[in-house]
């Protein structure tokens, strides 16, 4: 066997290897994003209780840096979507994503639960308590938030990246106490699909040209 046929044979099954792996991720890609998410492609968490005493729970604040924007549309790259409802038939629910700095003058010595960790499964969340002698406005009167709803029965709030550092916020849409909200978190990668899609098809390629190149680095003259 000559030296060229020889490396012929080793980059074919190199590329066949790599195809492999290709086709597999991709197919994994693609069954999740098929069989794990809603009709609108979210992949989400069970419904779990919310219930405190205390007149709000947040989430840690996330700071997100969209600087490069310029080059990529990254206010694309996820859209999450929180539904809620609240148990207590007298009250509303409110649901709402505010910038940190707002939120931390507009809960200033408000109780409050603040979430210290979260876990999907199995789904578990554990609260630092925020102590506070004071009683905040209804949040449906405030004007900061960048999105936000509340009503009775489910609400539904869908909110994409943007550029700060935010927080989500669960209260009672007249900022009274004693939350009971039944809440259900999700996020949609609007570019999963056609990723998976794309590795398919590249190892689907990539395995035909593999086969050729080991059929021509090891047939016999």
């Amino acid at each position: 066997m000559s030296a060229g046929r020889i490396v012929l044979l080793v980059f074919g099954i190199i590329v066949l290897v790599g195809s492999i792996l290709l086709v597999f991720f991709g197919g994994a890609i693609v069954w999740a994003h098929t069989v794990l998410t809603d009709d609108e492609g979210f992949f989400g968490t069970k419904t779990v209780e919310v219930e405190r005493d205390s007149y709000a729970v947040i989430t840690g604040p996330a700071e997100i840096d969209l600087s490069g924007a310029w080059i990529w549309d990254w206010s694309n790259l996820i859209t999450f979507k929180v539904e809620g409802s609240s148990d207590d038939p007298s009250k509303q629910i409110f649901i709402g994503v505010a910038d940190k700095a707002d939120l931390d003058s507009y809960l200033n010595d408000v109780e409050y639960d603040e979430v210290d960790e979260l876990r999907i499964d199995p789904f578990e969340i554990s609260y630092r308590r925020h102590a506070g002698g004071s009683v905040p406005s209804a949040p449906t009167s405030q004007g900061f938030w960048t999105a936000s709803t509340y009503g009775t029965g489910t609400q539904v709030l869908d909110w994409t990246l943007e550029t700060g550092t935010w927080s989500l916020v669960l209260m009672n849409s007249d900022g009274s106490a004693d939350l009971d909200l039944d809440v259900a978190l999700a996020a949609k990668l609007p570019w999963l699909f056609g990723t998976g899609v794309g590795l398919l098809v590249g190892g689907g390629v990539g395995l035909v040209v593999g086969t050729v190149m080991v059929y021509l680095g090891a047939r016999k003259k």
